[in-house]
């Protein structure tokens, strides 16, 4: 079962850090009951499913982590510190090139010993043997030299379709070289 709340900030309804001034324990506490109160199962009985179990277990999470100061100050710098790594993501993404798909050459390998760093596209993997994983995918090279440093897969593909609800118009889908750090966007159509 996935999470209902992004962080424990959200699941209380506090504000994300830094705080100014620093949030004390009643603040806290209130906003704790607060939260319980609002996902209290008989207020979302007509709720068929177990999103108050969840959320009330989160919840309960959140409050014991943000009630100790020191298991506070531990998630704040954690919590900043995937900030700071979605922002230099964001950055790095935004730079990325932009290749349409129809660019891609087409094949079968299999992808666990593609992994293990053997090249074996064009073919059936010749290692048959039961850690074979033989996909179709589209790749192409880098120009770092590797012929096929960026692979996407059927699957890749279908997750974004499927993340755009299955409505006809363009997907893209981040892929990085396997050698070297650089990243493109691969930009298809769904239908």
């Amino acid at each position: 079962m996935g999470s209902h709340f992004h962080n424990h900030y959200e699941a209380l309804s506090l504000p994300r850090p830094p705080h100014s001034p620093e949030l004390d324990i009643a603040t806290i506490r209130k906003a704790y009951h607060a939260a319980l109160l609002r996902y209290h199962p008989d207020k979302l009985r007509a709720n068929s499913n177990n999103t108050f179990t969840v959320a009330i277990d989160e919840i309960v999470q959140a409050y014991a982590t943000l009630s100790s100061p020191a298991r506070r100050q531990k998630y704040d710098t954690e919590l900043l510190d995937l900030d700071q790594a979605e922002i230099r993501a964001t950055r790095i993404h935004a730079q990325a090139e932009c290749i349409d798909l129809d660019e891609f050459e087409e094949g079968v390998i299999c992808v666990a010993h593609m992994l293990d760093g053997d090249e074996v596209f064009g073919e059936r993997c010749g290692q048959t043997t039961e850690n074979c994983l033989i996909q179709h995918v589209w790749y192409r090279g880098c120009r770092c030299g590797k012929k096929d440093a960026y692979v996407v897969s059927e699957s890749m593909l279908e997750d974004v379709a499927s993340d755009i609800d299955g409505v006809e118009g363009d997907g893209e889908v981040l892929v990085q070289c396997l050698r070297c750090s650089t990243w493109i966007r691969v930009l298809f159509s769904t239908m």
